[in-house]
């Protein structure tokens, strides 16, 4: 997986993620992170170890318990390939 988006959050700061094109995976790398998600009734609780696949389309909220660190991953794009004409 490519392309990190690592953040820190202070005891008690909530992020809005919003809503991407694709899946991402949130994993926790320290602390305890309250997930909310979009369009689901119960919440999540990460720890430090832990991820959560983030469906596409959809934004979510995120909130240090008591603090956390966590980074948002996206998966590698697809290598095109190309397409034969024929011979």
């Amino acid at each position: 997986m490519d392309d990190r988006f690592t953040t820190r959050l202070a005891p008690g700061q909530a992020l809005t993620l919003a809503a991407a094109r694709g899946p991402r995976r949130l994993v926790v790398t320290q602390g305890r992170l309250w997930v909310t998600l979009a369009g689901q009734l119960d919440d999540h609780w990460l720890r430090a170890g832990e991820g959560l696949t983030l469906a596409g389309g959809r934004p979510a909220v995120v909130e240090a318990w008591p603090e956390a660190a966590f980074q948002l991953l996206q998966p590698a794009a697809s290598p095109r390939v190309p397409r034969s004409t024929g011979c």
